[in-house]
């Protein structure tokens, strides 16, 4: 019996390194590079949009979003700006059952702090409003551009508040 008992003792040390678990998972922390942020948003790409903040709707056919009467979007600002100054610029399109029910619509936007001029839109189509922001207003590596519309058309079917069909937006350098 004690024979047996030796014999088994040895095959259990022999065997314990054999039976070891692997060495556990440990997670470790990357150095990663934040994404950069597009000082130019194409609404139809897909990558910029994280930098919609607030006031869009579901991308359309690929290429347009509805916004409503109060969005956000934040832009990278462009290297020369702070020297220079750039310019806003918004893309858009009003269709012409807008024009037809509202007559008219006035976009106003604000860059951080600076309030830049309306513009009002009594015609269906393509616009484009594009203003000067002064070197002085990027106080910052990325800025909010902040835009309003007097008014809108509410979708009857989903209660949402429809102003301006976007496709683009941002921050060209002078």
């Amino acid at each position: 019996m004690r024979q047996f008992t030796i014999t088994l003792a040895l095959c259990l040390c022999t065997l314990t390194p054999a039976c070891k678990r692997p060495d556990p998972i440990r997670l470790q922390p990357t150095i990663e590079e934040p994404a950069a942020l597009a000082s130019m948003i194409q609404i139809s790409d897909p990558s910029t949009s994280t930098q919609l903040i607030r006031g869009f709707y579901q991308l359309e056919q690929q290429v347009w979003r509805w916004t409503a009467p109060r969005f956000t979007v934040a832009l990278q600002v462009p290297l020369q700006a702070r020297k220079n100054g750039a310019w806003l610029v918004l893309k858009f399109d009003v269709p012409e059952v807008s024009i037809s029910t509202l007559k008219r619509m006035t976009v106003n936007a604000k860059l951080g702090n600076t309030v830049l001029d309306p513009e009002t839109i009594a015609t269906a189509g393509a616009h484009e409003y594009r203003r000067e922001v002064p070197a002085s207003a990027f106080t910052k590596e990325v800025m909010d551009a902040d835009f309003t519309v007097d008014r809108f058309l509410t979708s009857a079917a989903d209660d949402r508040q429809l102003s301006l069909i976007v496709l683009a937006i941002g921050l060209e350098s002078k």
